[in-house]
């Protein structure tokens, strides 16, 4: 029999396998899609697994295999919603950006996504629901705002390290480039003021904030 022959019935398997794989992947992002559509459009209490089964297709078995449960599946879905803001933290590392250019655009992300109405009502909905269940407004915190503030802390002390920025505690600074980043803003949406914000307000705030901050900790030029 000729070689290639003998070599089809494994390569068609590994085809399948390819395909299984991708057909998976696909299914995942849809339920991640519908997940945070529905998260943001009904809360976390008000949220359905079922409704999200029933936007993306699938099945609840597929649902709770991939995500174990409804928590699970909140935190997989906000944790990819949230990772555009993250991603330009790896990509200044990546592309050696100014720290300038690197916190400006994080801020002005953190800032569309924060003040987002969706986002505003989930937030409103967990700090609710946290007083019933801690452990939901901890999970929240751990995988929102903690891990925002440990990925900006991580990269301000790889900049320390580089010489590009002078300051002692990179963790304190993080909390403190985010907290005037979102400022006054944030009690005020979550308490139900109308903000009126757009695209030109977030970026003019976020220049302005990596401003005065970088004013704080730029390494003087020799």
């Amino acid at each position: 029999m000729p070689l290639s022959i003998m070599k089809a019935p494994a390569d068609d398997a590994k085809k399948n396998d390819v395909m299984l794989t991708s057909r998976g992947v696909a299914r995942r992002e849809r339920l991640l899609d519908a997940a945070r559509d529905v998260f943001l459009e009904q809360g976390y209490a008000g949220a359905s697994v079922n409704e999200v089964v029933a936007r993306a297709g699938g099945s609840l078995a597929t649902l709770y295999k991939q995500f174990g449960n409804k928590e699970g599946l909140f935190t997989a879905a906000m944790e990819r919603h949230i990772a555009t803001a993250w991603a330009v933290l790896e990509e200044g590392r990546r592309d050696q950006r100014a720290p300038e250019q690197v916190l400006y655009e994080l801020g002005r992300r953190m800032l569309m996504l924060v003040f987002d109405a969706g986002v505003v009502r989930l937030v409103r909905g967990l700090a609710f629901e946290a007083e019933r269940a801690p452990e939901l407004g901890e999970m929240f915190l751990a995988r929102g705002p903690d891990h925002t503030r440990q990925a900006l802390a991580s990269y301000l002390r790889d900049q320390v390290e580089g010489g590009r920025l002078a300051l002692e505690e990179p963790r304190e600074a993080a909390g403190i480039f985010m907290g005037m980043l979102l400022g006054e803003w944030h009690i005020d949406a979550l308490l139900g003021r109308e903000l009126q914000l757009d695209e030109a307000k977030c970026n003019a705030r976020a220049r302005r904030c990596v401003d005065i901050f970088l004013a704080g900790v730029a390494r003087p030029q020799a």
